[in-house]
């Protein structure tokens, strides 16, 4: 079945409420119709009205997760932007190992996780480094609401185009090969945890505790100025006194929003929380 323009944005303006996630005009025509067109004939549905309300009511949290995927950008690599996780490890983290207490566990929280390279490089760099995970134990959670993502994260097997920027020594490290794809070893998947977690869900966000960094890499650029708003102020709350929030290299936070203090640190931007004395 085909839908209608008005249909079309009926739809955008649900994704945005749930997720935050906005779609514009020449996106939701050239790239989402056929995508959802295809959804509903793989959902058996001929009515949009019947599809929309099974969505909206929450029928099946299934049709909820399979609409959902279908926006998600999960484009992303093993070591991508690495100056950043030579800032977290040459910076942020010693900072952080000298003002917590020493039985104090360090919380690291990737947000979106997509297929989870991101999280597995900043366990790579913490294993390579080796001192401070002598001294301390490390907690490394990555959540993100794609379903499919989280799996693939799971799962821990990647393509060739998803190590291409590692060493070859750091491939024969932490993966084995099996024909032309990477699959991550114990030692690495042992090291991390990865939830399906909705961002914009402020009870689900807080129910996963407090974290001393922050990572959420290019994802704010998708959202509307509200939803933006809105999840900086949630990542505030879940930071401890003198968290770091690491963001993609093109993103930043409103300068009327006087939450954090930007820093360049190394080769980096990054936002330390500000706390109230």
């Amino acid at each position: 079945m085909e839908i209608n323009e008005y249909q079309l944005k009926k739809l955008r303006n649900y994704l945005n409420n749930e997720i935050g996630f906005y779609v514009e005009d020449t996106k939701l025509n050239s790239i989402y119709k056929r995508k959802i067109e295809k959804l509903l004939i793989e959902k058996n549905y001929n009515d949009f009205e019947e599809f929309f309300k099974d969505l909206v009511l929450k029928k099946s949290s299934i049709l909820k997760q399979d609409f959902i995927n279908i926006f998600m950008v999960n484009e992303t690599y093993f070591f991508r932007e690495k100056y950043q996780f030579d800032t977290l490890i040459n910076y942020v983290l010693p900072e952080i190992d000298k003002i917590r207490s020493s039985h104090e566990v360090i919380n690291i929280l990737c947000a979106p996780a997509s297929s989870g390279e991101e999280l597995y490089s900043i366990a790579i760099m913490l294993l390579e480094e080796n001192n401070l995970i002598k001294k301390r134990d490390f907690m490394l959670l990555g959540i993100d609401i794609d379903s499919d993502a989280i799996n693939k994260a799971k799962n821990g097997i990647f393509s060739q185009r998803s190590v291409h920027k590692l060493p070859q020594n750091l491939i024969d490290k932490y993966f084995i090969k099996i024909d032309n794809k990477y699959k991550v070893k114990d030692i690495l998947k042992n090291a991390v945890n990865f939830k399906i977690v909705n961002i914009m869900d402020k009870y689900a966000m807080k129910k996963l505790g407090n974290f001393d960094v922050i990572f959420s890499r290019n994802m704010l650029i998708y959202f509307d100025e509200k939803s933006k708003r809105e999840v900086i102020a949630t990542f505030y709350n879940m930071l401890k006194n003198n968290g770091y929030l690491f963001l993609g290299h093109a993103e930043r936070i409103p300068h009327d929003i006087s939450l954090f203090k930007n820093l360049k640190l190394g080769e980096s931007f990054v936002y330390k929380k500000i706390t109230n004395s």
